[in-house]
């Protein structure tokens, strides 16, 4: 799994390229979004548009997401909280509330402001090295807004926590929330298509504009609701199958699926084709045409080739 940095609140990239981060909204011990740009020369950061910094300066969108997070009993883990706009109003609830920083000053900024809530505390690193059972007791939520480049190995961390993350409200750019639910063969269905399928239920709850950020983005954002549960009917052998099968099927989209196949995997045709007669699907067709259906059904006749 690559390692990802937690995300600062903003649209960023990774902090070995520059840390994500989230200006401050209202609510107890925040700064006003209108002295963001202000608040982030006086920390020493400076948003860098190459990485796609861009700090959330609407309040209201701050509000909206806090009011997702309703029970107050529910504890919550914030990756990259950032300047603390969401933080503040979580941790204003009295919620058992650890928000995983890895910009020292950031993090030091944020210390100080949630010591009124003594549920809340900070945790400096990167959230690839941390498991939901240190960070939090019982079943979490996770909240985070994640840039595009880093949004699928946030994902991986968030469904390898198991039955310790109950569900997740991220922010991520529109257009990775249209491949995560992409029919197949559209040009947005991939692999991870298929990953968040198995393991996830995933709902689009509301749709943020380029206005709500500082410096403005180019494209819009979603909130969206990530349910983990692994897709009915299947063993998480199967799971682990179809995820490799699918890398290896729609590596390459110009590709049929049996020459995608027989070269990912070094099977020779007079296996391959076979094997996907037998579980229904032609091997003239290409991967990103097949429907998760059909990647369980090939991932239950895969051959067992003996070496």
């Amino acid at each position: 799994m690559p390692r990802l940095a937690p995300s600062s609140g903003s649209r960023g990239g990774r902090r070995r390229e520059g840390s994500l981060r989230e200006a401050a909204g209202p609510g107890p011990g925040a700064a006003a979004t209108s002295g963001v740009p202000a608040t982030l020369r006086t920390i020493g950061v400076r948003p860098s548009r190459r990485l796609g910094q861009n700090f959330l300066i609407d309040p209201r969108v701050a509000e909206r997401i806090a009011a997702l997070v309703e029970d107050s009993a529910e504890p919550v883990i914030e990756i990259g909280p950032g300047l603390g706009a969401l933080t503040t109003l979580l941790a204003a609830t009295g919620r058992e509330l650890t928000a995983v920083e890895l910009d020292l000053r950031l993090a030091e900024a944020l210390e100080a402001r949630l010591a009124a809530w003594p549920a809340a505390r900070v945790v400096r690193g990167d959230i690839l090295d941390q498991r939901a059972d240190d960070l939090a007791g019982g079943a979490v939520t996770v909240v985070a807004n994640l840039p595009y480049s880093i949004t699928t190995p946030a994902l991986e961390w968030i469904l390898a926590q198991g039955t310790r993350v109950k569900r997740a409200v991220l922010m991520v750019q529109r257009e990775y929330a249209q491949r995560l639910s992409a029919a197949p063969r559209g040009k947005e269905h991939g692999s991870i298509t298929v990953f968040l399928q198995l393991h996830a239920e995933v709902r689009v709850l509301f749709r943020v504009s380029p206005g709500a950020f500082h410096p403005r983005p180019d494209v819009d954002s979603v909130v969206l609701e990530l349910v983990p549960r692994p897709y009915p009917g299947t063993t998480a052998e199967e799971r682990a199958s179809v995820e490799r099968l699918t890398r290896a099927g729609m590596g390459t989209r110009r590709k049929t699926l049996a020459n995608a196949l027989s070269r990912a995997l070094g099977l020779g045709s007079t296996t391959v084709r076979p094997w996907l007669e037998a579980a229904g699907v032609q091997p003239d067709r290409r991967g990103e045409t097949l429907t998760l259906g059909e990647w369980i059904a090939l991932a239950r006749h895969e051959p067992r080739v003996v070496g």
